[in-house]
This record gives C-alpha cells, sequence and structure tokens, in this order.
C-alpha cells in the first residue's frame, strides 16, 4: 500500500510537474525543441490516463474502497433512522 501512495505521488506531482515545465519553458523558449515537448506531454499522460479513466468510469471505479464507504451507510442505518422517529412518536403519545 506504501509503494501504491509513493507511485501515484510521484505520477501526479513529480512527473506531471516536470512534463508541465518542459512544455512551458519550450513555450517560453525562443527556439522551442519539439522533442521536449513531446516528452513532457509523454511525462503528463500516466497522470492524465488514471484521472480520464476514473471521470470516465464513474464514481464506482476508482475504488472498491470508494464504494464501500457510500454502500455502508446505506446497509441498515437509514432504514432505521426513519423507525425511531415513528417508535419515538408512539412512545411519546403513550
Amino acid at each position: 500500500m506504501k509503494w501504491q501512495t509513493a507511485w501515484q505521488l510521484i505520477r501526479d506531482v513529480l512527473l506531471t510537474g516536470t512534463g508541465l515545465w518542459l512544455i512551458i519553458s519550450q513555450i517560453g523558449s525562443r527556439d522551442p525543441s519539439s522533442t521536449l515537448i513531446v516528452a513532457g506531454l509523454a511525462l503528463t499522460v500516466p497522470a492524465a490516463a488514471t484521472h480520464a479513466a476514473g471521470v470516465l468510469s464513474g464514481p464506482s471505479a476508482p475504488g472498491g474502497p470508494s464504494s464501500s464507504s457510500p454502500s455502508s451507510p446505506p446497509h441498515g442505518e437509514p432504514g432505521s433512522s426513519p423507525s425511531p422517529p415513528d417508535g419515538g412518536g408512539g412512545g411519546e403519545s403513550a
């Protein structure tokens, strides 16, 4: 799990940042190198592909962990919360 977090950090910050820096530096350059621009774009692809896959597949794909969090509240908690107000109202009148 630590390696996944480290890879995400490297991918999202280091690779993407370096790629963007290369692209911006070449845009501002007097004689831009198309090779460096392509290299900068290539460095941004891993993060962009991961984020695009998450957007295209919807909220369920980015993770079982994400889908388990939203599914845990509906297990029985919301069903039981409407019952106590009804039961509480009957208890107060009795």
